[in-house]
């Protein structure tokens, strides 16, 4: 089965549920709503997507999504599929019981992204401890025991601010000038 043959009849069963589809080499690429993201990933399953490669969490600032990347082995296609996940409710069904490796991969969303998911049987997270308040990987996370990285200049300013709090500068000697090379012979 071609991955074009694949996206039909995904379009066919799921209609307008589907929404920025295409086939890219043998790679079938679409984006689905929480409500229908189980049911397609459950097609896929079907059609032959027996191997799962990951599943990866992404923060688009107005919206989460969900990212399956699926693969058969029977045949040469593979499936990127993306569920958008609303920001003030982020829960989809989980998918462990298609694909068992699913399981470390949701518990990782939920515990970096706060992506919930229904009917997942160990919901609970995976790097972080228990009482860990946030969720890391979003773009709204705010720390205060974290400097941000892409901020440049940051060095300056928190400088300044220590030297304006009374706090003593730190100040560094002049670096000695290196030795003079040896004039050469005649």
């Amino acid at each position: 089965m071609t991955a074009e043959e694949i996206l039909e009849q995904l379009k066919r069963q799921f209609g307008d549920a589907l929404a920025d589809t295409e086939v890219k080499g043998a790679e079938v690429r679409l984006t689905t709503t929480p409500d229908h993201g189980r049911e397609v990933c459950r097609r896929l399953r079907e059609l032959g997507f027996e191997y799962f490669n990951c599943l990866s969490g992404a923060d688009w600032t107005t919206h989460l999504e969900v990212v399956y990347d699926l693969s058969s082995l029977r045949h040469p296609n593979k499936a990127h599929v993306r569920v958008k996940v609303d920001r003030g409710n982020p829960l989809v069904p989980t998918v462990s019981d298609l694909w068992p490796a699913a399981n470390w991969h949701e518990r990782e969303c939920y515990d970096l992204f706060g992506i919930r998911f229904d009917g997942h049987p160990d919901h609970r997270r995976i790097l972080l401890p228990e009482d860990w308040v946030g969720y890391p990987l979003r773009k709204d996370y705010a720390d205060e025991r974290l400097v941000p990285y892409t901020d440049y200049g940051m060095e300056e300013r928190v400088a300044r601010t220590e030297a304006a709090k009374g706090a003593p500068k730190e100040t560094k000697a002049p670096a000695a000038a290196p030795p003079k090379p040896p004039s050469p012979a005649r």
